[in-house]
């Protein structure tokens, strides 16, 4: 496949990235690197894009047989448990669903998904899916028929970004009419948590670090910095068999837990990771278990991540909500955004970074699996200037900042830990 230039896309690209930027104590720089556009590197992308199904057909198999491998936590599996539900929209995102589920299966943990297949997908998520209700876990799969109004579905249809205008919008409604439609479902079924959040990103625990943001805006503004850092220095190491869930349950009831979760919807902030592979790093070292490896995992692949507090990925940040206080008559309709779905329950202005209990990591992964998606946004996805230049602008390395999967294997427990 041949590189799609980048027009006035890479002028502005260049624009922005020639203004050289590092961050180094309060000063901050921007990277620029330049491809040369050669006919050799145009026939390697090509290549690669080629064989990215098969590869990550392959790493799919072997993220999954971790579970096959694996003597699980010693919880009660089945969807009837205490639990969190998730809403997933999904493009063209089986390289990626096998281990976003085995992650969120044990972390939330998750017990009861709703996804919905856009009709721009070339792929579908069924075969996945389907092995997970063996592990206790409620799956459906919805088309659009099910959640868009009839006068939404004769127009919201297949939609070719390389020639029609308006497919961002179109998904935009989709995934607004998706949502609420989903956590109205899980409503009528007695369903608590739930989140709301893409394949591309994972929940964990917001322990406190040396490159925190400094003097941040704390939001909401009735919590007190110094109780949110003394629940954040409560929050349980890895490798321990805590969930999300138990931390709420821990929290609730806290001095810091009582302003934070007063509403039942609770807004994370995210942190973006880019693509740079970590294990070129000279401090690199090695996480994934016996028999695999770290570029199996998006999330021990990459470890460089943006500066904490940004305030594009903090105003786009993901929520999870408590629908046992939401009253039903509050969802119907679409949703004002994924970001923020209910006016009435969600803050117009997102946690900050440093009173939250969790954060949301947000993965843009390699060129091939960030350009395979055949999205809304597909014609900016297949100009590679962008994917590796404009986007991953202001990285960090700091291992050991994500959260885990913990799963005892042969009595020996393992963490995902980055």
């Amino acid at each position: 496949m041949k590189r799609r230039p980048c027009s006035l896309l890479s002028l502005s690209t260049r624009i922005l990235a020639s203004s050289i930027i590092f961050i180094f104590g309060n000063t901050v720089y921007l990277g620029w690197r330049h491809h040369a556009d050669t006919e050799s590197q145009t026939g390697s992308v090509a290549r690669q894009l080629q064989n990215f199904r098969g590869i990550s057909k392959e790493i799919a198999v072997k993220q999954s047989s971790i579970l096959e491998n694996a003597t699980l936590l010693d919880r009660d599996h089945s969807a009837s448990a205490e639990s969190f539900s998730a809403c997933l929209l999904v493009n063209d995102e089986n390289p990626r669903l096998p281990e976003w589920l085995a992650y969120h299966y044990h972390t939330l943990p998750l017990r009861s998904i709703i996804v919905a297949v856009d009709p721009n997908s070339r792929s579908s998520p069924k075969d996945i899916l389907s092995r997970w209700t063996t592990m206790g876990m409620e799956v459906e799969i919805w088309d659009q028929d099910v959640y868009l109004p009839a006068d939404l579905l004769r127009s919201h249809g297949i939609c070719d970004s390389n020639v029609e205008k308006g497919c961002k919008w179109k998904h935009r409604h989709r995934q607004s009419y998706f949502v609420m439609k989903c956590m109205e479902e899980f409503k009528e079924r007695n369903k608590s948590w739930v989140l709301l959040t893409d394949v591309d990103e994972y929940i964990t625990f917001n322990h406190i670090h040396q490159d925190d943001p400094v003097g941040e805006l704390i939001i909401p503004m009735n919590i007190d910095a110094n109780d949110a850092a003394e629940a954040r220095r409560r929050l349980p190491n890895f490798g321990e068999d805590v969930t999300i869930l138990d931390v709420i349950k821990n929290e609730v009831d806290t001095k810091y837990g009582r302003q934070a979760f007063k509403r039942p919807c609770l807004s994370i902030p995210r942190l973006l990771y880019g693509s740079r592979e970590s294990k070129y790093d000279a401090n690199w070292i090695a996480m994934a278990p016996e028999g695999f490896q770290d570029e199996d995992f998006v999330t021990l692949r990459y470890r460089w991540h943006a500066m904490k507090g940004n305030p594009n990925e903090k105003v786009w940040g993901k929520v999870i909500l408590d629908l046992s206080r939401i009253p039903a008559e509050d969802l119907k309709g679409s949703a004002k955004s994924i970001h923020r779905p209910l006016q009435r329950q969600c803050l117009a202005d997102p946690t900050s970074y440093t009173v939250s209990l969790f954060r949301v990591n947000h993965y843009l992964d390699s060129f091939e699996a960030f350009s395979y998606r055949n999205d809304a946004r597909s014609l900016m996805r297949k100009c590679e200037e962008v994917s590796e230049n404009a986007i991953y602008l202001i990285f960090f390395y700091f291992p050991l900042v994500y959260h885990h999967i913990i799963i005892s294997r042969n009595q020996h427990s393992f963490s995902l830990v980055l």
